[in-house]
């Protein structure tokens, strides 16, 4: 009986290592059934599907993807990493303590218009194109919405939908209005793009943004300072800020320093100049607000004879990359107000 009993003990253990064998094995097979699986979708392809007819039906399969998601790095490479407004605010920045000076009162108003020339510049707005838009003046001309394509910029964004969802096609010198909030307005009040992170002073509050990366800000004045002080402007192009692929680089450089010049911030550039150095680039500033705040733009005889060369670079540019003169048009308008941003504010 023992002897039975033993036997018997025998053969059932022996059942449970072929069966632990068996188990593992089909673990195993699962586990590659499972990766194989899981690679086909993520290659977009049915699980169930033989190698043949992944080979055959790759191009029928149907992926759900995010539009959003998928960038034209093509066009990506023609925007620089920092918008005008980032640059011209930059500028104004004090470096380490992150805000802007408390008596400029222009900075605001010059921003929005430089979000404006920003939108113009990347084909989402221009000008409706109404031949009896001649009959008035450049920053009274109505804008449209042409292109609603997100920017990825939170400001230009947010200002792009304000445009899109406006039926009324309001003029360049409302919109900036609009914008900084500065309207009577109560239906319209909702449009201002405000600021949203603020440091607590003594007696008020104030928005702080410090300069985390100089170099930045660096790259920004040394283009500011060729424009302004060299006879021939030649742009010194960074991998990172402002590469050679950057469309409209003449315009670009145009609209950052009569933004700044518009801002009240365009004396922290030249405060290492001496005197007369400084002065000059003051007369060229103003020069650059009255060529450029008309379109099409004329060169006109200047006394400073610096930038003797930008005018036809310019021009070049316009005709290279087939630049819409309705876009063109806004940023003239926009630098049209530049000019009497005296009078306005």
């Amino acid at each position: 009986m023992s002897s039975k009993l033993s036997r018997r003990r025998r053969v059932i253990s022996k059942d449970k290592a072929d069966g632990s064998d068996n188990s593992a094995a089909e673990e195993e097979e699962l586990k590659l059934k499972e990766r194989k699986s899981l690679s086909k979708i993520r290659n977009g392809i049915a699980p169930n599907a033989s190698s043949s007819s992944v080979i055959n039906d790759r191009s029928d399969t149907k992926i759900a993807y995010d539009p959003e998601d998928i960038v034209d790095s093509s066009k990506d490479l023609r925007y620089p990493l920092l918008t005008l407004m980032e640059e011209v605010l930059l500028v104004g920045l004090k470096d380490k303590e992150g805000y802007l000076s408390f008596w400029n009162d222009n900075i605001s108003y010059a921003l929005r218009g430089m979000i404006l020339m920003e939108l113009a510049l990347r084909g989402r707005i221009r000008m409706v194109n109404d031949p009896a838009r001649r009959r008035f003046d450049l920053p009274d001309r109505l804008i449209e919405c042409i292109d609603s394509t997100m920017t990825g910029e939170t400001l230009l964004d947010e200002a792009l939908k304000l445009i899109k969802n406006d039926d009324s096609h309001l003029s360049v010198a409302d919109w900036i209005d609009l914008l900084s909030g500065e309207t009577w307005n109560l239906m319209k009040m909702n449009y201002q793009l405000k600021q949203t992170e603020r440091k607590s002073f003594l007696l008020f509050d104030m928005a702080t943004h410090p300069i985390q990366d100089p170099t930045a800000k660096r790259r920004v004045v040394s283009r500011i300072l060729s424009m302004l002080t060299n006879r021939t402007f030649i742009i010194e192009y960074d991998e990172k800020f402002f590469p050679e692929t950057v469309g409209a680089k003449y315009i670009r450089s145009i609209c950052l320093v009569t933004g700044c010049c518009a801002a009240n911030v365009l004396e922290n550039v030249l405060v290492d100049l001496d005197f007369d150095a400084r002065d000059q680039a003051f007369v060229r500033a103003d020069e650059l607000l009255s060529e450029y705040s008309t379109y099409p733009f004329s060169s006109k005889p200047g006394s400073s004879q610096i930038g003797t060369n930008l005018y036809k670079e310019v021009q070049a540019e316009i005709e290279k990359e087939k630049i819409d003169p309705l876009a063109m048009e806004i940023v003239a308008g926009v630098i049209d107000i530049f000019g009497k941003m005296d009078a306005i504010i």
